[in-house]
């Protein structure tokens, strides 16, 4: 899943969700690559 930083990075986080409580999970986030960044809607930026 794509997101952004406070610093406007665009990022890419992996994150896990709970159903039964209302919970989501960061497992992982790092700075995009250029190929990941070109997915992200630029209007977004």
């Amino acid at each position: 899943m794509p997101g952004m930083s406070s610093h406007s990075r665009i990022l890419v986080v992996c994150h896990c969700e709970r159903e039964d409580v209302s919970v989501i999970r960061t497992i992982s986030a790092r700075k995009a690559t250029t190929k990941e960044r070109s997915f992200y809607p630029q209007s977004v930026l």
